[in-house]
Order: C-alpha cells, then structure tokens, then sequence
C-alpha cells in the first residue's frame, strides 16, 4: 500500500510537469560551450522535488538540443550532497534526446549538503586547466538549502578558471551564499523562488540568460518580454508620474523602485523606496521626493516567485522656486553656522533636523524658525564629527522635500612644538605653538618618578610658562593642554627633560579627552 501511494505521489508530479517537447525557446547562434549542472541532492528536496529539479534541467537543455555535439553544445551533470557524483561528463552523451533522456534518468542521492565540496570537484574534473576547451565555461547552481562548508574558495577558483557560475536558490537556499558564488553582477546571475513548483516560471528567464552567457541570441516560443516604452508624464515638485507598455508572460504584477540620484549620477542605494503593484496597472505616481533632484525609475515584472525583465529610465522633480543651496557659513568646535536664501515661494517658515552622519541610531534634533529667517547657527555639537542637516522649507499646500547640507565641526587640536628650554639649575621655560580657538592651557609637572605633581591654568594667548624650584640631576615630565568651551580638552603634548644635563625631550599625543559639553 505504502509503495502504491509513492507511485501515484511520483505520477501526479510527472503529469503536472510541463513537457519538453513544448519548450519555452531556442538558443541561436551558439558555437560552442561546455555547461555543468552542479544538482543539490540533498535529503531535504526529497524525490518529487527531485523530479521537479531534473525537469527544469531538462527545460534548460532544450532550447540547445540541436547544437549538442562533440564540437559544440556540451553537458555535464554533477549530484552532490555529502560527496559528489558524476551523472555523466561531457562527452557521455552528444545529441539532444540522448542527453534529455539521460537526464530524466538520474537516481535520487540523499544526504548532507556539501555545496562547497562540489564546487571544488567541478573545478577539478570539468573545468582542468590541463583539458578545458577555449569556448565558453558555465556552472548552473540548484540548491533548496545553507551549504555545511565553505564556498567562497571554490567558487572563486571556478571564475578565476573562466567559468560563469549561475546560482538558482530554492525555497531555503541562503541569498547572502548565493551571491558569493555566483558570478557578478549579482543580479544576473542569482535567482531565487519560495517552493519546487514554481521552478517552471523561473526557466525562461534562466534559460534565456545561460543562452546569452554561451554566446547565442535566445528566440522565445513565448515570449517573456519585459516591461517596455517607460515614459515620464507628469513632474511636480516631489512627485514623479509615468507608464510604461506591460511585460508579456504570466506576470502576476509589477515592482517600482525609485532612489535619488547623487551628484555624479550614482543612485543612492540607501534611500531606495518600492511598492508592488497589481500586474493590471501599467502606470505609478512617486511621491513625497525631494525636489530638484534626479531620480532612478525602474519597473520590473514580476512573475509566481520570481522576477523577469526590466526597464529604466531617469527623471527630475521640478525645482521649488527661488529656493538655493543650503550653505554653511562658519564652523566651530561646536557650532555649525548655517544660512540660506529666501525662496521666492511663499513660506511659513523652516524646520531643520540635524544628527551625527552614518549614525541612524543617533537622535534626530530639530529646530523650528519663522519666515524671516536666513540663517542659524546650531550649538552644542560635538567637536570633529560629520553632520547631515536637512532645511524643510514650510510652503502652503506643498510637502517642500529639503535642502540638504553635509558639514563637520572644527578638530580639538592639541599644542604644537613643544620644547623646554634650560634657564638656571633649578628652573625651565616650556614653550608651545599656541592653538586656536584655545581658551586656555593647562600645564602639569613633576618628577617623572614620583606623585609630587604641580597644576597652573593659563590665558588662552599663553605661549610659554616657568617652572621653578627644580631639582638638579632630576628627570622631569611636563604636560601642556589645550582647553576649550566647557571642559573639553584637546589631545595632551608631553616632553621630558633633567637639569643639569643636556636637556632630553620626546613629544608625543595622548588620546583626545573628552568630557561633558566636549
């Protein structure tokens, strides 16, 4: 009874399969090209899985079949889960249906997944430099799991060798593995789907790039255009419409990314914002962007667990009038001073959040300014730190996106050429170049064995100081600080020296000491 349910579970899956008679394309123009299949094996796909995996395998070998043979198309196949073993090499099989039926005659293995180790056989048995043929060299990757070794060395020896490395990630394959081995761009050369079933719409979009990367030009029986003709309807000052013609296949909706552009044209990664839509809309409307800014518009289609095709296109939010650049004025150790001109627009007046750059965790401070105002200066900043500050012009009815300003405040320096200079047996004039910005200086001595350690603070304008009462044959260290607003502190200038002897010094910096308000 037990083995009657298996075969009717194994039947079901065979007849949902889609045949290979009707396969989704044909690779033209291809000369020549030695493909291995590396096939997770694993105890976690099971067999009706595996029956899934061997079909979409054969749905890639197809669209070649008419151009398989000892000086052209090769296959290979590899099964791997704890070890690695061969289905057959390239020269097994050389005309199509002796290979697709190879193919669907592949047992089952069962075990661990080594992805690692099979890569590494691969390398060393399809791809040997002693033996490898001058023409394309491409891997095709099927995993459903998290590899139990390493795959960075091997597949990094795979692409050194030449080989284009496509990896197909299912249900619990791990993207971040997937990204490390497969070739780059990334993008190109990874695919990803939630469950077996869905492997049959992944085959077109795989099928076409392995075609490309083998040198041939894919003609699609069905064609699985991409979305086309996107074109810019409408721009506003943070808006952004536009269409675009729809994908073909069963596209069961559409992603739109949009990010800004920076100065040099680069899209800015970190600010990528995307919304799914239904596959029946072939129009979208951005909004709350920054205005006068360039930005990175791109549709793609998306099919049952995967993404097809592409199309792209830049456009530019209009400008808000009169509104420019905001500037800084003046940096201090603290301070940022800020200004702007007034926009032509009518305003209500500004809201400018500020906070530490890079540092997202960092509070968002805010201050709030009326219409009036051109400029403001922001306190209690801390010293040598980067700063991202946003100025929100209040328009009526209008979500105005922000001027946007990088600055840093001014370094605690620490005093300069430090020297001391003998002037009788028992005295020394210590000498520095002063700092700016300095309220004043802080000047520590004593022996340099021993606690009997003596203090003076100066005037900011102090250039050197006296130490008296000193013990000849004795060595001395000296330290000079510079001191800020608050009780902040610049880094220490230290030097050592003994009276009676040729003075002895060393200048060195001590670690920036800050406190609270530095």
């Amino acid at each position: 009874m037990g083995c009657l349910l298996q075969w009717t579970l194994l039947l079901a899956v065979l007849l949902s399969l889609p045949s290979c008679s009707t396969a989704q394309g044909q690779c033209n123009d291809v000369v020549a090209a030695d493909i291995v299949f590396l096939v997770d094996g694993s105890s976690s796909i099971g067999r009706a899985n595996f029956v899934l995996v061997k079909s979409f395998i054969a749905g890639i070998v197809q669209p070649f079949a008419k151009v398989v043979g000892p000086n052209g198309i090769r296959f290979g196949v590899v099964q791997y889960s704890d070890t690695a073993r061969v289905e057959f090499t390239f020269t097994a099989y050389l005309n199509g249906t002796e290979l697709i039926n190879a193919i669907e005659n592949i047992n089952y293995k069962g075990g661990n997944t080594r992805t690692g180790a099979g890569l590494k056989y691969i390398a060393d048995n399809f791809f040997n430099p002693a033996s490898i043929r001058d023409v394309p060299k491409i891997t095709i990757l099927i995993t459903d799991g998290k590899s139990q070794d390493n795959v960075q060395e091997p597949s990094q020896r795979l692409r050194s060798l030449g080989v284009k490395i496509f990896a197909v990630g299912i249900k619990s394959a791990d993207p971040t593995e997937l990204n490390l081995i497969a070739s780059p761009p990334q993008s190109d050369f990874t695919s990803q789907i939630g469950n077996f079933r869905a492997l049959s719409s992944l085959l077109p979009l795989v099928s076409q790039r392995v075609c490309t990367a083998s040198g041939g030009s894919y003609l699609s029986d069905e064609p699985y255009s991409g979305p086309s003709d996107l074109q810019i309807l409408g721009e506003t000052t943070n808006s952004l419409r536009f269409r675009w013609t729809s994908a073909g296949g069963p596209v069961s909706g559409y992603v739109v990314q949009y990010r800004p552009l920076s100065g040099l044209g680069q899209p800015i990664t970190s600010e990528l914002r995307q919304e799914t839509i239904p596959s029946n809309q072939q129009s979208y409307i951005s909004r709350e962007l920054r205005s006068g800014t360039d930005y990175l518009i791109t549709v793609i289609a998306q099919y049952p667990n995967s993404l097809g095709e592409s199309v792209s296109a830049k456009a530019r939010t209009k400008p808000l009038l009169g509104l420019t650049t905001l500037r800084l004025v003046q940096a201090g150790f603290f301070t940022l001073g800020l200004g702007w001109d007034a926009p032509a627009d009518q305003v209500q007046g500004y809201r400018i959040t500020y906070r530490p750059t890079g540092q997202t965790g960092a509070q968002l401070k805010e201050q709030s300014v009326g219409a009036d105002f051109t400029s403001l200066t922001l306190l209690d900043l801390k010293p040598d730190t980067e700063y991202v500050i946003n100025l929100y012009p209040l328009i009526p009815r209008n979500s105005a996106s922000p001027a946007t300003l990088t600055a840093r405040t001014l370094r605690l320096d620490g005093v300069q050429q430090l020297s001391v200079e003998t002037i009788s047996s028992n005295s020394v004039r210590v000498r520095w170049t002063g700092v700016t910005g300095a309220r004043g200086y802080r000047v520590v001595w004593g022996p340099f064995t021993g606690s009997d350690v003596e203090t003076v603070e100066l005037r900011g304008d102090s250039e050197s100081h006296t130490l008296g009462n000193l013990t000849p044959d004795t060595e001395y260290i000296v330290t000079v600080i510079a001191l800020y607003n608050g009780e902040a502190e610049g880094p220490a200038a230290t030097a050592r020296f003994k009276i009676g002897t040729q003075t002895h010094m060393r200048t060195h910096q001590h670690l920036m000491v800050r406190r609270s308000g530095g």
